[in-house]
């Protein structure tokens, strides 16, 4: 629990992250808006659980406590142990910043198959709406910022530099192009195991000895065309967080047979770091600056136990 005495007002935090996202630019979250309605489809009174605002556009202010806000929390997916210790770790009107505003279980490669999207735990919402905690949540909008995004940090945390866009996505663009000083699949596995602080990667393709050139689109990269896009940009690796969709449906299956059977054509690497560890990265680097630059309060970033889950 944070000691500062240093108070922001929430409007005040609202009002700075919805114009520098630009959230209310974009009509409505591509995803969040589909996968929200979805997973609490069943709860005829989901609506009620969320400010008018975040149902317009699915970002911005899911749920508002009270005014005054001492410490930021920032987090990828609202899992239970991240509620959990949101909670606990949280003053009365703390806020919590989040990319998705719902869980996902993406899968492990190494380990059971995911349940897709689900909705958050009404026990622990109902603790933070008593507490009077407030999160803020920002998806499509993070992903293509101009200044920071999760593709961005990935960038930064590489020491590569940016060459183009690519992957056209809400009001932006949902993957880069970077240009990297020249290394091998397995030092760059090496690399990116110890960034996102992973045991193991996802990978596919072809074991490069020379990469200069590397396509990222953090989150769900799991689309064959994503990654033609990025070898039509001549990169060498692609770098995601799901290469494979490890998903216990239908979809989930068909879509990663597709996947093996196009990863064995290509001849590039594919690299996936996990969908939750790719979009955890700007939250303990870029956006945390950014939210003690703009607020000067304590960040606390919430770090899954597991990041293939």
């Amino acid at each position: 629990m944070s000691s500062s005495k240093k108070i922001q007002q929430i409007s005040k935090i609202t009002a700075r992250l919805d114009s520098f996202f630009k959230v209310k630019e974009l009509q409505k979250d591509p995803a969040m808006s589909r996968f929200v309605p979805m997973v609490y489809k069943q709860n005829r009174r989901w609506k009620k659980l969320f400010n008018p605002g975040f149902l317009k556009h699915f970002n911005g202010l899911m749920i508002r406590g009270v005014n005054e806000v001492r410490t930021i929390f920032t987090a990828s997916f609202p899992h239970d142990e991240i509620l959990q210790k949101f909670i606990s770790q949280s003053q009365v009107g703390d806020l919590l910043f989040l990319h998705h505003p719902i869980p996902l279980e993406c899968g492990d490669p190494r380990g059971n198959l995911g349940r897709g999207f689900l909705p958050i735990d009404s026990t622990l919402l109902n603790k933070i709406i008593t507490k009077k905690l407030s999160i803020y949540s920002c998806h499509a909008p993070l992903d293509y910022n101009e200044k920071i995004s999760t593709n961005r940090a990935i960038v930064e945390a590489l020491k590569a530099k940016i060459e183009s866009e690519f992957l056209p996505y809400g009001n932006g663009f949902a993957g880069l192009v970077a240009t990297i000083a020249p290394i091998s699949t397995n030092n760059l596995i090496i690399k990116l195991k110890h960034i996102f602080n992973i045991p193991y990667v996802d990978f596919a393709g072809k074991k490069v000895n020379r990469i200069t050139k590397i396509g990222i689109v953090a989150g769900g990269g799991d689309e064959v065309e994503y990654s033609q896009t990025a070898i039509e940009r001549s990169v060498q690796a692609y770098i995601t967080g799901e290469i494979f969709s490890h998903y216990d449906s239908n979809w989930g299956k068909q879509n990663t047979a597709k996947l093996k059977k196009y990863a064995k054509t290509i001849d590039i690497s594919l690299i996936g770091v996990s969908h939750a560890a790719s979009e955890f990265l700007i939250m303990k680097t870029q956006l945390s600056r950014f939210l003690k630059e703009n607020f000067g309060l304590p960040v606390i970033p919430l770090a899954q136990k597991k990041w293939w889950v």
